[in-house]
Formats: structure tokens, sequence, C-alpha cells
């Protein structure tokens, strides 16, 4: 229990130093809270916790997570909701929040490491339907369970480009393009980028501007390794 509840601590401060809003660090808090209670991934449990937050203390949620709990709110299945917005925007829900916010399911040590991809996937589509939003938020778990299990930066991402779950995600973000936007394999990308050098953080904060991704992905890794 201690060191999960260490590793999650850990993954939460990162996440919060790299955060320059704040939704992502609520809404992984909000994530830390439901798989410690629970041991592991709860959809249901997950998903009323993301609702009560929607209708009581919301901000800077990603206008996905928005538009998704705006529906389950009035009664409509998550799921459901989910494939609806992805229609109602054309497919547009690739984006980077379920990355940002599934770092502590990696601290959850009830999950083996062979299922973590998978649970990652299926945290994503509560709100981002897109299976790139799935992918990218596989990567960024799996890599922080290897580095709280002990592999350095090096190793951690070779074990990454070794594992079958998510190789070709590993494939794509590889080749996606460094920019400040939101789209999730260049959100992790660009943060990849960055940690390969000195004064990750800062240089990941000039970069991005006043949008709030990269530095997300940047700090969470930089929690992780910290641990």
């Amino acid at each position: 229990m201690k060191r999960a509840s260490s590793a999650a601590t850990a993954i939460l401060d990162g996440i919060a130093r790299g955060d320059q809003i704040g939704g992502p660090t609520a809404l992984a808090r909000i994530v830390s809270e439901s798989v410690t209670a629970c041991g592991g991934l709860d959809v249901s449990d997950l998903t009323q916790r993301y609702l009560h937050w929607h209708q009581t203390d919301a901000f800077d949620t990603g206008p996905t997570f928005n538009l998704v709990f705006s529906r389950v709110a009035d009664g409509v299945n998550s799921a459901d909701a989910a494939k609806q917005i992805d229609l109602l925007l054309g497919g547009d829900t690739a984006g980077c929040g379920p990355a940002h916010r599934s770092g502590p399911i990696a601290a959850c040590f009830e999950i083996p490491t062979s299922d973590l991809a998978m649970v990652a996937r299926t945290e994503a589509r509560i709100t981002h339907y897109h299976p790139d939003a799935g992918s990218a938020s596989a990567v960024v778990v799996l890599l922080c369970r290897y580095l709280l299990e002990g592999a350095d930066w090096k190793e951690a991402r070779a074990r990454i480009a070794r594992d079958v779950t998510v190789a070709d995600a590993w494939r794509a973000i590889q080749g996606a393009d460094l920019n400040p936007g939101g789209y999730a394999f260049d959100v992790i990308h660009s943060a990849l980028h960055f940690l390969d050098g000195e004064d990750a953080l800062e240089r990941a904060f000039d970069f991005a501007g006043g949008e709030n991704f990269c530095p997300v992905i940047v700090g969470l890794f930089e929690g992780a390794k910290g641990h």
C-alpha cells in the first residue's frame, strides 16, 4: 500500500508541476481515488466520480469531456454518449485528455502490467471514442509503470517499443509532429522531445505558450522518473 501511495503521489505531483491551469490535475486525482478505492479500474465508479465533478466543481475539462458528461448528466449511458460526441465532432476525439489523467493507473499495482494497455484504453473510452486517444493513454501508463518498477528512461522506452500491446502506437508517436496542439500522438511526441534534453519542463512551457498540453505529460513522466 505504501508503495502504491508513494507512486501515485509522485505521479500526481508531476502532473501538477506541468499543469498550468489545473483541470488535468483534478481529473488525475479523481482517477487515483477511484482505482485506489476499487483496487483497479471500475468504469461505473469512475464515471460516477467524473459526473459528480462535472456537476459541481469542474473546470478546464476539455471540450470532449464536457460534451460527453453533459449528455451523461441527461441520462445517456457514458459509452453511448462518447459515441454520440465522436459522431457530432466528426471523429475529432483523439485529444490528450485521457493521457493527461491516466497516469495514476500505473500506480495501481493490483493491475498487472500485462493488462495496463487494455485498462488505459477502456478508461479513455469513457470520454474519447477515437482509438488514438486510448492508445496514447496506454503508452503513457505503461511508460509510467516501467519507470515505477525501476527501469531507467532509456530502458522504459525500449520496453515500450517491444510491447506488442502498444508497439503500433509507439511507432505512430515517433512519427508524429512536434507542435503545441492537443492531438494525443503529437502531445506525447512533443513531450518525449523535451524529455530527451535538459530543463525539459521549462522548455516545454516555453514551447506550449498558453496551451496546457505537452507540459502536463512532461511533468507526469518526470514525476514517475523521480519516484
